[in-house]
């Protein structure tokens, strides 16, 4: 990691990289991962637990999951940036982002969040609900009939594929505003929506470095499942220590 005594200037609008930085985030959050490869296990098994814990309980457990997802991303982005700063990252930075003014704005970003997705899905069930009337399949519920329905759920499908597809569209930039959106308010002071417009730019504007960033990430995903999910350990660190090298890659200049 660089030496902590050297200044670094943030710029809100950030920069183009060129597409190798794509990897050298990857090599960077390893780096990070490896100075303290336990305290990032233990991080990860613990917001696992919370989120499981979290997923028992109706509605309300998966609507806090949502609301909060940016706190933890946020004590995350915080534990990187102090070992960028040749400091120690612990277990308790996990909840950094719960402690400060930071919090609430990290709240509305897990609330806008939220609101997105469930706007894109609410309109995809529409769509559904629209393409089974028009194919029939209403009145086959109605009737009872099972081998009606299962015909009309059979002629429907390329239709069904076709909203799943752009479900899957619609949700790519949602997920460019949101990647660097924790670590904007967190370490920057950013208001929520100038932090999601931002890196829904930085997302934009580095196209091909995240092509590349994101087809390697796949891959060590798909990997870290085979061996019971263990790798994972290594993996879910690395993503997000990763995020916080390309999130000063691209806003800070040192």
């Amino acid at each position: 990691m660089q030496d902590s005594t050297q200044a670094s200037s943030f710029n809100i609008s950030g920069r183009s990289v060129d597409v190798g930085r794509g990897f050298e985030w990857i090599a960077l959050g390893f780096g990070y991962f490896k100075q303290a490869p336990l305290v990032w296990v233990l991080c990860i098994v613990i917001l696992l637990a919370i989120y499981l814990v979290l997923g028992f309980i109706p509605f309300i457990g998966n609507l806090a999951a949502n609301l909060l997802f940016a706190v933890f991303a946020a004590g995350l982005m915080l534990g990187a940036d102090k070992q960028q700063r040749g400091e120690e990252i612990v277990v308790g930075d996990l909840f950094a982002g719960f402690q400060g003014p930071s919090l609430v704005p990290l709240i509305i970003v897990g609330a806008i969040y939220t609101a997105a997705v469930v706007a894109i899905v609410g309109i995809a069930v529409i769509m559904f609900v629209v393409l089974l009337g028009a194919s029939g399949g209403l009145g086959a519920i109605l009737s009872g009939d099972s081998g009606a329905l299962l015909g009309v759920l059979m002629g429907a499908g390329i239709g069904a594929i076709l909203i799943g597809l752009a479900v899957l569209a619609a949700l790519v930039p949602i997920a460019m505003a949101v990647w660097f959106a924790p670590a904007l308010v967190a370490l920057n002071g950013i208001e929520p929506v100038a932090a999601l417009k931002a890196s829904f730019w930085a997302c934009l504007n580095n196209f091909l470095p995240f092509l590349l960033y994101g087809l390697v990430m796949f891959v060590l995903l798909v990997v870290g499942l085979i061996p019971f999910g263990l790798g994972l350990l290594v993996v879910v660190p690395m993503l997000y220590a990763s995020t916080y090298a390309a999130y000063r890659d691209i806003f800070t200049s040192d």
